[in-house]
């Protein structure tokens, strides 16, 4: 987040370790991540698999000793939207809705994250105008890959999800467009009956 706020004058909201992923700075090398204090991903990923096990385990012992678990609201946005529907009382959040023009300087339809508003009558989205130039364009860099993955998904076309991951900020900072092309076809075959109709 701080490098992000030096480069690019603004605080951005992302964690550190997710924004990482958005952009091709922080990850292309072994060394940046000790560097950035960043968790490897596969060893993230192993160590997230041990954790769910084990509260899988923890979860299943407490259910057949008949515990009866607190009801305690999460922070999560969903509750408190539903609530604010229901009985009026407004509130607000920050939302990802479609931009209808709530973003000027980014794509009309693409997916932002903006405030809103919720009461009786559902989920308000506020206008916002420009971002900051530099700001606009760091968006655009990851929009660009949603807006081609879409079109990927809804056409079952391979070629085009090939393209966008080409595109993706991060994947090609680290891999060529050759090795990109062989983990787009491996992941494809590893896939398949999820993917079906892709041609």
């Amino acid at each position: 987040r701080v490098e992000i706020f030096r480069a690019f004058g603004y605080f951005n909201t992302e964690s550190s370790q997710h924004m990482s992923e958005y952009v091709p700075y922080f990850r292309k090398r072994p060394e940046l991540f000790k560097r950035f204090k960043l968790a490897n991903p596969l060893e993230r990923l192993d160590a997230m698999e041990k954790r769910r096990a084990l509260q899988d385990e923890e979860l299943r012992r407490l259910l057949a000793e008949g515990y009866k678990f607190p009801l305690n609201r999460s922070q999560e946005y969903c509750s408190y939207i539903i609530h604010s529907i229901e009985t009026g009382i407004p509130r607000r959040i920050n939302g990802n809705v479609r931009n209808n023009w709530l973003i000027t300087n980014l794509p009309h339809g693409c997916c932002v994250e903006v405030p809103c508003l919720v009461d009786k009558n559902g989920i308000h989205p506020c206008y916002v105008g420009n971002l900051p130039p530099q700001c606009a364009a760091l968006n655009r860099t990851n929009i660009n890959v949603q807006e081609l993955a879409v079109k990927a998904a809804v056409e079952k076309d391979k070629t085009l999800a090939f393209q966008a991951i080409l595109l993706d900020p991060l994947t090609s900072a680290i891999l060529t467009i050759d090795e990109i092309e062989r983990m787009v076809d491996e992941m494809f075959r590893a896939e398949a009956k999820y993917l079906p109709g892709f041609k």
